[in-house]
């Protein structure tokens, strides 16, 4: 009985160190395929991390090339407003004198508007009395028209009372020649003839 008791105990205890290896080779099997899925982990990491790693590299490169151009950039700009500022200062060195010039003329066009202000103001007094003095010249013109009137009228009065007076008056000096000298031919001499260096000619 002690012996098959022993023996029991014996199996006992086998089955429980059986039971805590299996337990203990159970554990370190789920931890080798923990550290198995831990490495593979790790290793999809490592490759994001290279990944990213490389990717940030080229990022700042191309940055730094960026950089470089900028700089370049902003070392021609500086060049380019440099001679820009100089061509500024040339410029403006011409333009100075227009400037004094442009000045000069608005002061010489301000005389000059108060030169032809006045010159207005002159002009138009003078269209004033220009105008009374073309009313005054039609009224004379007008009087000195009937005036002349009058006086070709009174021509041609007085050169028809000079004509009757000088036939009036010839015909009697012919008469009065006649009875002084009745021997002379006096039919050659008549009004529409006159004597020009001792010849009888026609008037």
């Amino acid at each position: 009985m002690v012996e098959g008791s022993s023996g029991n105990l014996l199996r006992g205890r086998v089955v429980d160190v059986l039971g805590d290896l299996l337990i203990a080779s159970n554990l370190a099997l789920n931890r080798t395929k923990e550290a198995k899925d831990l490495k593979v982990t790790v290793a999809k990491l490592e490759e994001e991390l290279i990944a990213q790693t490389k990717a940030f590299t080229n990022r700042e490169t191309a940055m730094y090339l960026e950089l470089a151009c900028l700089r370049q950039s902003e070392k021609d700009d500086k060049k380019a407003l440099h001679v820009k500022g100089r061509e500024a200062v040339e410029l403006e060195t011409k333009i100075l004198p227009f400037r004094t010039c442009a000045v000069e003329l608005e002061d010489l066009v301000t005389e000059l508007k108060g030169k032809v202000a006045n010159l207005e103001e002159s002009t138009t007094q003078r269209d004033i009395l220009l105008e009374q003095v073309e009313g005054e010249l039609v009224e004379k013109t007008e009087s000195l028209a009937r005036t002349i009137k009058s006086f070709k009228k009174v021509e041609v009065e007085l050169t028809n009372d000079v004509a009757d007076a000088y036939g009036e008056g010839f015909q009697d000096a012919i008469a009065q020649f006649a009875c002084a000298h009745p021997e002379v031919d006096l039919s050659p001499f008549c009004e529409s003839k006159c004597v020009i260096d001792g010849q009888i000619v026609p008037r």
